[in-house]
């Protein structure tokens, strides 16, 4: 049997109980990151999507979690680190035009690592070398992480309905 190899360590479900283990989680899969790859983040409002972010940001060479603002606003935050980075929020989009003006269509065909949250409004895009990354509240400071590679045309996996680029 050959051993395991990044992306197949991360993969599975683990329970975080802080917001600093959160962040601990994805800085080491940044850390172990070799290749460039496509996060979709998936969580209410409030799960950690973000914190997981800006740990996985930290881990590709980013010193200061506090230099890594949330992309609610701007939706797209682009980094210079160990591989291009592009930090994207969906969360306020709400229509195709809103999300065919963002030039999403260039930035996932970039060699970059590209985090997006509220992934689930891409809908049916066919990407290869996606990372499901599901985040869970389970009250508190209590998250359930769970991490799997993503299978194409999935639609929409949560609540949002997708906007299809």
């Amino acid at each position: 049997m050959s051993p395991l190899t990044f992306p197949e360590l991360i993969f599975g479900t683990t329970i975080t109980r802080s917001q600093q283990e959160t962040f601990d989680l994805s800085y080491a899969i940044g850390r172990a990151l070799e290749l460039p790859r496509i996060f979709f983040l998936e969580g209410n409002l409030g799960a950690g999507k973000t914190v997981f972010a800006k740990g996985l940001i930290c881990g590709l060479g980013q010193p200061d979690p506090d230099d890594i603002p949330s992309p609610s606003f701007t939706l797209i935050n682009e980094y210079l680190l160990r591989f291009k980075v592009f930090h994207v929020d969906l969360y306020r989009l709400e229509t195709v035009q809103d999300l065919q003006s963002l030039d999403l269509e260039e930035i996932l065909a970039e060699p970059a690592v590209i985090i997006v949250e509220w992934a689930q409004k891409l809908g049916n895009k066919e990407l290869e070398d996606v990372i499901l990354v599901k985040i869970e509240d389970l009250g508190g400071d209590n998250r359930k992480i769970e991490i799997q590679p993503l299978r194409t045309g999935r639609g929409s996996q949560s609540g949002n309905a997708p906007l299809e680029l």
